[in-house]
Parts: C-alpha cells; sequence; structure tokens
C-alpha cells in the first residue's frame, strides 16, 4: 500500500542491514532459540575465526524477518533457519575472501552509513535505546556496516575481474540481435552486452567459490542448537544428490505460489527439483556436460543454454521454409507508422496555499465522520487507493506504516476516530482505531486520505518556467539529459515507438502528448499541459507504415525460424523431463 514505509536506507549490499532490523522485534526472535545467549558465548568457528551466539542469532533473524514480510507470518520457521543459517556461513566465507582480496573500506564511507541511520531515529536516545535493544553497541554496528560495505566490494571485484573474448560478445549479440537488440549495430550496444556478460559470469564465479569455500571449510565447535541445520543430503533423485538447504530454498521459494500452503510447496518442490534434474540428465544425453560444483538451479541455467545452442545449430531448412515462416508471422516484420521522441515530465508541487485547502478540507471531513459512517465516507472522500475498500488498511504494527501515522493510530483509542487530522509525506490522514491488540502490539485501522494538489492557479504559474525551458532545449543551450538535475523534473528520457494512437512505452497511453508529437516537425520542441503536470517533448523522427519485403528481412527471418524451430525442439525434451502422476 502506498504509506507503507520504504525502508532500504543503506546501499544494497550482498548482507543488508535496514532500519526495519533496528526498529523490529527482532531480539524476540532471537530468543526462540533454546540457549541463553551472551556476547561471549560461541556459536562456531569457521576457519578458526570465531562467530558468537549473538551475531549468530541476530544475522539469521534479520534474514528470517525478510522472509516472512514477502512469504507471511506462517512460514516454516525450520525453513527459514536452514537457509539462514547457511547464508551466515557463506557471509563469514565472502569476508574471509575480502581479506585475501585485501579489500578495505574507508572511515568516511562507513561514517556515511550510520549517519543515515543515526538520521531515521527523532533523537540520539531513541537510537541508543535501538542498539542496545538489539544487542549492538556503537562499535560492533559500525563493524556490521564495514563489513556490509566490504561484502559489496568483493561483490563488484569479482564482476570487474571478469574478461570477455570478441567471441562472446558477437554471440550474445547475434542472440539477441532481433529481439533485445531490435536490429541495432553491434557498437551500440556493444557496452549494454559487456555489463549482461560481466554479471552473468561474475554470478557463476561467486556462486562456484562459495561452494568450493565450503567444501574446504573448517567448522568446528558447533552449538547444538544448529545442528539441525547444518548443509547435509535430503534425499537422492536418478543418482545426484540435492541438499537440505537446496530443498529449503526452492520450498520457500515456491510458498508464494501455494498461497503459504507448506505441505503442496514441499511437493511442488521435490518434483521441480527431480524435473531438473532429468534435464540435467537429458542434456548429459545430448552430450551436454555442466559444472556439478554449482547449484543445481545454476547447473541447469548453463545446461539449458547450452543445449539451446546445441539445438540451434542442428535446424536445417530451405528457402521455401523461411519464406513460408515469413508470410505466416508476416506482422512481425510490417514496419507500423511511429515516432521516437526526447519526454520530460515536470511535476508541479503544491503551494502552502493548496496544502493548506486540503488541511482544511480533512479538518471539515473529521467533524462529520463518525466511526459508524467511517466507511462510507472514506469511499466518498479518500484520494487514497483504500478508499473503495472504504479506507482499511488492514492490521500492521509498529515500523510498518510512516512515524506520524503509526503514533497516531497505536496512541488512539480502539474503536474511535483518532480527534485531529494527522499529517504525512503523503497528506493529511483521518484515522479510525478499528481494533488494538495490546498483546501482540498490533493495530486495525482504516483511513481517509486528503492529498495536497496543486491548484489551477499554481499549475498556470509553472507556465513560463516551462516556456523557457523549451527555448532552452530550442537553443540548444541545455539538454534533457541535462533536465534530470532539476529537482521538479521526475522523468526525462528518449522513448521510441510512439504509435498515433496514443501509446507511449514505459509512460502508457496519452493521446494528447502523442497528437502532439506527431503534429510537430523533426526537432521541435513542444510542450502540454497534463492534469497536474506539464510533459516536454522533442520530435526526433517518424517511421511511416509500410508492408515488409522477404529479401529486406531474411537475415532476421532466419534467425527467427531457427529459433522457433530451437524452442520447439527444447520444450518437448522439457516435457517429457516433466514429473506427472498416475
Amino acid at each position: 500500500m502506498a504509506i507503507r514505509k520504504f525502508r532500504r536506507n543503506m546501499k544494497p549490499v550482498i548482507w543488508v542491514i535496514t532500519i526495519f532490523f533496528l526498529i523490529s522485534l527482532i531480539a524476540g526472535y532471537a530468543m526462540s532459540f533454546k540457549s541463553h545467549s551472551s556476547n561471549t558465548q560461541l556459536a562456531f568457528k569457521l576457519n578458526g575465526k570465531k562467530v558468537s551466539m549473538v551475531e549468530a542469532h541476530r544475522s539469521m533473524a534479520i534474514m528470517a524477518e525478510n522472509y516472512k514480510r514477502y512469504l507471511g507470518p506462517s512460514i516454516d520457521p525450520e525453513l527459514m533457519n536452514t537457509v539462514s543459517f547457511n547464508e551466515l556461513i557463506n557471509r563469514n566465507l565472502l569476508l574471509e575472501m575480502a581479506d585475501k582480496l585485501k579489500i578495505k573500506v574507508s572511515s568516511s564511507e562507513i561514517k556515511a552509513q550510520m549517519d543515515q541511520i543515526k538520521a531515521a531515529f527523532p533523537d540520539k536516545e531513541q537510537f541508543k535505546k535501538a542498539l542496545l535493544s538489539q544487542g549492538y553497541t556503537t562499535k560492533s554496528l559500525e563493524k556490521e556496516i564495514e563489513d556490509n560495505l566490504i561484502l559489496q566490494k568483493v561483490s563488484d571485484e569479482i564482476t570487474k575481474g571478469v574478461s570477455l573474448t570478441s567471441e562472446e560478445i558477437n554471440d550474445y549479440y547475434q542472440e539477441y540481435k532481433y529481439t533485445m537488440f531490435q536490429g541495432k549495430p553491434l557498437e551500440d550496444v556493444k557496452a549494454q552486452i559487456e555489463e549482461a556478460l560481466k554479471l552473468q559470469k561474475g554470478t557463476e564465479i561467486y556462486t562456484k567459490d562459495i561452494s568450493e569455500a565450503r567444501a574446504k571449510m573448517k567448522l568446528e565447535d558447533l552449538d547444538k542448537n544448529f545442528d539441525a541445520y547444518m548443509e547435509k543430503e535430503d534425499f537422492e533423485f536418478d543418482g545426484m544428490k540435492v541438499t537440505n538447504v537446496e530443498y529449503a530454498k526452492r520450498v520457500l521459494n515456491t510458498l508464494a505460489m501455494t498461497k503459504g500452503n507448506l505441505e503442496e510447496a514441499k511437493e511442488m518442490a521435490k518434483s521441480s527439483i527431480e524435473s531438473e534434474i532429468k534435464l540435467l540428465k537429458a542434456a548429459e544425453a545430448q552430450g551436454i556436460k555442466v559444472d556439478s560444483v554449482l547449484p543445481l538451479d545454476l547447473q541447469v541455467a548453463n545446461a539449458v543454454k547450452e543445449l539451446y545452442g546445441k539445438l540451434k545449430s542442428e535446424v536445417k531448412f530451405t528457402q521455401e521454409d523461411l519464406k513460408a515462416f515469413f508470410e505466416e508471422n508476416q506482422l512481425n516484420y510490417d514496419v507500423m507508422k511511429s515516432a521516437d521522441a526526447n519526454i520530460a515530465i515536470l511535476k508541479v508541487q503544491p503551494t502552502e496555499a493548496d496544502d493548506q485547502k486540503a488541511k482544511d478540507k480533512a479538518d471539515q471531513i473529521l467533524k462529520e465522520v463518525t466511526k459508524e459512517n467511517f466507511a462510507e465516507m472514506a469511499k466518498k472522500y479518500s484520494e487514497g487507493p483504500s478508499g473503495p475498500n472504504g479506507g482499511s488498511l488492514g492490521t500492521f504494527k509498529k515500523g510498518d506504516m510512516v512515524k506520524p501515522f503509526e503514533d497516531a493510530a497505536f496512541s488512539g483509542v480502539s474503536g474511535e476516530v483518532y480527534p485531529e487530522v494527522v499529517k504525512t509525506q503523503f497528506g493529511y490522514h483521518i484515522i479510525f482505531v478499528q481494533d488494538k491488540d495490546e498483546k501482540n502490539e498490533t493495530v486495525t485501522a482504516s483511513h481517509i486520505l486528503i492529498i495536497p494538489e496543486p491548484s489551477e492557479e499554481t499549475l498556470n504559474s509553472k507556465n513560463e518556467e516551462v516556456s523557457q525551458i523549451v527555448k532552452d532545449l530550442t537553443d540548444k543551450t541545455i539538454t534533457f539529459e541535462d533536465l534530470k538535475n532539476d529537482k521538479n523534473i521526475v522523468f526525462s528520457e528518449k522513448i521510441d515507438g510512439i504509435t498515433e494512437e496514443g501509446f507511449i512505452p514505459g509512460l502508457g497511453y496519452n493521446e494528447e502528448l502523442a497528437k502532439a508529437i506527431y503534429t510537430s516537425k523533426i526537432g521541435e520542441v513542444g510542450f502540454i499541459k497534463d492534469q497536474k503536470d506539464y510533459i516536454i517533448y522533442k520530435k526526433d523522427s517518424q517511421v511511416e507504415e509500410k508492408k515488409a519485403d522477404f529479401q529486406e528481412f531474411e537475415n532476421q527471418v532466419k534467425a527467427d525460424y531457427i529459433n522457433a524451430k530451437a524452442q520447439e525442439a527444447l520444450k518437448e525434451i522439457e516435457l517429457s523431463t516433466q514429473n506427472t502422476e498416475n
């Protein structure tokens, strides 16, 4: 929903600390382990390095909370613990790799991340309390941040160290020339190809390094609470061993498909793993060999890629086959009328007067609303996505909502409308606290949201500013790329394939904008006023409708024909591996 907090306050890293972690009840989760932990109690030693119970419990709890956020609270804890414990092992192995690579982070980098975390709290005292509740000191949190940044640099270092051959780049280009790259010359997309290949190969190197490090690692003094989560064989199928970790990950990923039905997810996970093993065996029968050190899913991905390439090389065709294929798929080759344009969207912000108008409206609604008529009033007045549902936000806990809303909801009286209008970055809220569960620290509430919007007067006041931007673009004193630095410009990109009917790829349908672009001359800059925004455009080119000719598209037809036949053959192989019940 719109007012759920987006809490990613640190740069994404392999092991992510979030503000959500600092304000969630992870300490309670850690207590679900049987033993009472302390900072000095040992969880295990990995290659001689000691890992404390506090670090292990806290680390596993972070991952468990992330899983629960996406898969729901009823998720099986044993599955989560199995995956989380082994990710903890991987984390420490990666830190060991970082030492060997001599990867370091500066104190200024750590301070920048620390400042971001501190900024999420009202004052220093609240920050200290949060640290204490999670078993952190300022020093240990800084160490955690340092480790996270190091892990990110390990990932970057692996990707940076990947070398590519011209043959690999060309093969990738030929594979996607007429699909992803839409026939563009190699030089135009070479950088994009290199980035994709480096990421792909870097991921494989990283995964292989971890697998090899796990095979050589020395794990000692393991606390008995973690025995059940150690990686071990879960089952064997067709000569291949599947670990409990691989199986647990697959079950967790399948839970969303089964809407939380654990038993069904377990059956689906096992069935899909067995099908993949069959596919690997089918690829082997075709002479395809993959690195068995890699995890099963990556082995399968590589095998399918190799198998697909082999199947493509075996496709035979005649000129008549290609012409028949072309005629059957004529519409895919016909050139449709389209235009390309640079488009920028200037978002007009409401003024203080606009904001006051929204507040006045909310204040008036508050005078009229009651707990009995709240749902109807929400349907009538609320400008939020929950309005049609009577303003219902369901049940939430602390940390799920932005702070002003959360404070009001948790301090409000159960069964009553909160007596004041509450302002957040989303607008003005009238809150009905339907129920409070003190034991579980949750609130069930509904709200009516009034969003400050720029008035027509405010919009018109921007005409002069937009006209100046159009002039500067026309005079080439600025570019559409420069507009990205304007805080009021929320979008500025070149868009290809704009249809005369009004479809703007990436932005949806806008008939007025399409009409303005099509009636403009090439290179002409203009703007339209679109509801609460201004849209600035520059027409770059226009292509007229043209019936495709086979001779012109013969190379593309050949590539498409080969891909289609190879896909058919691959589909037959995949279907033959699917598990079916008698």
